[in-house]
């Protein structure tokens, strides 16, 4: 049980300032739309998974090594969270159609 507790308090900080621009910036989204107190916890949550998955993006995969761009990067997809999401859902709907058509996977084969 101690061992998990340090595991989450490692994750924490670790990710501590990409967790808050997440956060941050779905407090910025609640102030430009309208939205209920449920749908706002909702917004945060998915605001820090992205900002997560930014910050370690930036940090890992590009290699950005000022943490104030990083910083920025992950208010700002959190921010626009839900955009980004709609926007990865449609581009694995086009590669699943391509990947079907290119494999000769139809409705008719499936059954």
């Amino acid at each position: 049980m101690i061992e998990v507790i340090d595991s989450i308090m490692d994750f924490l900080k670790r990710f501590n300032p990409y967790i808050l621009g997440g956060a941050i910036g779905s407090i910025i989204h609640r102030m430009r739309t309208e939205m209920s107190w449920m749908a706002f916890f909702k917004s945060v949550i998915v605001s820090i998974f992205i900002s997560i998955c930014m910050g370690i993006a930036c940090k890992d995969y590009l290699m950005v090594t000022n943490e104030n761009i990083i910083f920025a990067a992950c208010g700002l997809s959190g921010v626009f969270s839900k955009l980004i999401l709609d926007e990865i859902e449609q581009i694995l709907k086009l590669a699943s159609v391509y990947a079907k058509s290119k494999l000769g996977i139809s409705k008719k084969n499936e059954e």
